[in-house]
C-alpha cells in the first residue's frame, strides 16, 4: 500500500492537514455508524472514491480530503436503505423533482446529518450519472468481484482493484478532470495495486460498461500530470476503439448540467436507451412534484404553484437579471469550500424581516404556533428544505420562529444566513468541551 498524500503537497499547510484529518476522522467514524446499522440490517453497503481509498490506500487521516461519504446500495434496497440512513440521524438534502425520482430516474440522492460539524452522503443506486451512462452501466457493475473490509466494528464493500480503477476515471472525466486530485487518485490506486490489477478484466469490463471515452480522456490526463497510470498497451488499445456521437454528446454536456438545466434534459432524451422510459423521464421533467416546486418559488399565496412552475421555466432569463430574480428567491444553497453547503441571503434584508413559507420550512402537519425544538448542539428539527442547511453561528443573524425564519440584524447580499444550536453547539461557551462528542453530534 501506499501513503502518498492526495493534495498538492507544496500547498498544504500544518493547519489544513489537521481540518482534513479532523474531517476524515469525523466521517469515518459516522461511516461506522452507517455500516453497524446496515449491518444489523443484512443490507450490503459498497463505499466509493474518497472513503474508499482512505481505508485502503492511505494509512494517514490527513492525505486525502473527502467532501463527502460515497456510499452505494443495489437499486432493489433503495427504500430500506433511506429508511436506515434516516434511522442514524440523516435527513434527505435537495428535494428530487418528485418523490419517485429516486431510484427510477436519478441513481443518488444527498443526504445531510451533523450540527457543528456538517457532512453530507451520496446514496448511489448505480455507480456513475449522467443518465445515459447510468443506464448503460449494469446494475452489478462494481458489486461482482467486491471485497469486504472492516471500518471500525462495521464492514463494507469495496470494488475490485480493475473495477475501482474504471470509476475513479469515469467519474473524474464525467466532472471535466477539473480536480487534480481525482487524476492523482488514479496514480496512487494504480500503483498500489500494481501487483494485483488484471488488465485484461479492465479492458474487457471498460468495453462492456460502454465507458471507453471517459475512461480513456482520465487516464490520458492523468499521464499528462502525474506519469504513466497504466500499461501503454492497454492506452493504445483504447484509442482503438470506436466511439460513437452519443458518447461525446453525453460527456461534453456532463460537467454542464447544473449551469444548463435544458441541455442536460435533451442529452439525456437523445442519448439514453430505452424509448419507453425516455418518454417516462420527460414526462417527470416536464411535471415536477410539489415539493420541489416549493424550492423554486418563495412566496405562498392562493396562486403559488403556477407562479413556481413559470419561475422555473423562465429561471435560464430571469437569473441574469438579479434585481428581478431576487425577487422570488430570496435565499439559495451555496457550496462554499472547506465549509460545505449553506444558506444565502440572494439579497439585503432589514432587521425583523420574516422569511415565512421559504421552500417548505415546517412541514404541512405542524401546529404553526408551535415551537422550534432542538436538542442541545443541535439543528431545530422543525427545519427542512433550503432551511435544513443552515449552519451554527454564536453570534447568528437570524432566528427560527413559528413561520420559519426571522433576520435578527440586516444581511447583506450574498452573506450566509445563521442561527444558534444552542448553549452546547460549539466549545466557546462549555470550560471543558468534548470535541470527539460533538463531532459525533450526528
Amino acid at each position: 500500500m501506499v501513503g502518498t498524500t492526495a493534495a498538492d503537497p507544496s500547498r498544504v499547510t500544518a493547519a489544513d492537514r489537521l481540518r482534513i484529518g479532523t474531517a476524515n476522522v469525523c466521517m469515518l467514524r459516522l461511516l461506522e455508524k452507517v455500516a453497524l446499522r446496515f449491518n444489523r440490517a443484512h443490507v450490503p453497503l459498497m463505499v466509493l472514491k474518497g472513503a474508499a481509498l482512505n481505508l485502503t490506500i492511505h494509512d494517514r487521516a490527513d492525505q486525502r480530503p473527502m467532501s463527502d461519504l460515497d456510499l452505494q446500495i443495489r437499486p432493489e434496497h433503495a427504500a430500506e436503505a433511506v429508511a436506515l440512513l434516516e434511522e442514524v440521524g440523516c435527513r434527505p438534502g435537495q428535494p428530487l423533482v418528485r418523490e419517485d425520482f429516486f431510484p427510477r430516474f436519478y441513481h443518488e440522492t444527498e443526504f445531510v446529518t451533523g450540527g457543528l460539524f456538517p457532512m453530507r452522503i451520496d446514496l448511489h443506486v448505480r455507480p456513475l450519472r449522467p443518465l445515459p451512462y447510468a443506464r448503460r452501466v449494469p446494475p452489478d457493475a462494481l458489486w461482482r468481484g467486491a471485497t469486504a473490509i472492516r471500518v471500525g466494528q462495521g464492514e463494507v464493500l469495496i470494488p475490485s482493484a480493475e473495477d475501482m480503477l474504471i470509476h475513479l476515471a469515469a467519474h473524474s472525466a464525467i466532472h471535466a478532470n477539473s480536480r487534480p486530485m481525482w487524476l492523482r487518485d488514479l496514480k496512487h490506486w494504480a500503483e498500489a495495486w500494481a501487483d494485483q490489477i488484471d488488465w485484461e478484466r479492465f479492458l474487457e469490463n471498460v468495453r462492456a460498461w460502454n465507458l471507453v471515452l471517459p475512461v480513456r480522456q482520465a487516464l490520458d490526463r492523468a499521464q499528462e500530470s502525474f506519469g504513466q497510470v497504466c500499461p501503454p498497451d492497454i492506452r493504445r488499445r483504447l484509442a482503438q476503439n470506436r466511439v460513437g456521437w452519443r458518447d461525446r454528446l453525453s460527456l461534453r454536456q456532463a460537467p454542464r448540467d447544473a449551469e444548463h438545466p435544458v441541455g442536460h434534459v435533451l442529452v439525456n432524451v437523445l442519448c439514453t436507451p430505452g424509448w419507453r422510459f425516455v418518454l417516462s423521464y420527460l414526462w417527470v421533467m416536464l411535471v415536477p412534484g410539489r415539493r420541489h416546486m416549493e424550492e423554486w418559488y418563495d412566496w405562498r399565496h392562493w396562486g403559488w404553484l403556477p407562479c413556481a412552475h413559470v419561475l422555473r421555466v423562465c429561471s435560464p432569463l430571469l437569473r441574469r437579471i438579479p434585481r428581478v430574480w431576487t425577487r422570488f428567491a430570496r435565499i439559495e444553497v451555496r457550496e462554499r469550500p472547506k465549509r460545505g453547503l449553506c444558506v444565502v441571503a440572494t439579497r439585503d434584508m432589514v432587521a425583523g424581516e420574516s422569511l415565512a413559507g421559504c421552500c417548505g420550512d415546517w412541514p404541512a402537519n405542524r401546529n404553526a404556533d408551535a415551537p422550534y425544538r432542538h436538542a442541545a448542539g443541535r439543528k431545530p428539527e422543525n427545519l427542512m428544505g433550503k432551511l435544513a442547511h443552515l449552519r451554527h453561528s454564536c453570534r447568528p443573524n437570524a432566528e427560527p420562529c413559528a413561520s420559519g425564519l426571522r433576520a435578527l440584524r440586516r444581511i447583506d447580499a450574498g452573506r450566509e444566513i445563521t442561527i444558534d444550536y444552542g448553549e452546547d453547539a460549539c466549545n466557546c461557551r462549555s470550560p471543558t468541551p468534548e470535541i470527539g462528542e460533538l463531532a459525533m453530534s450526528a
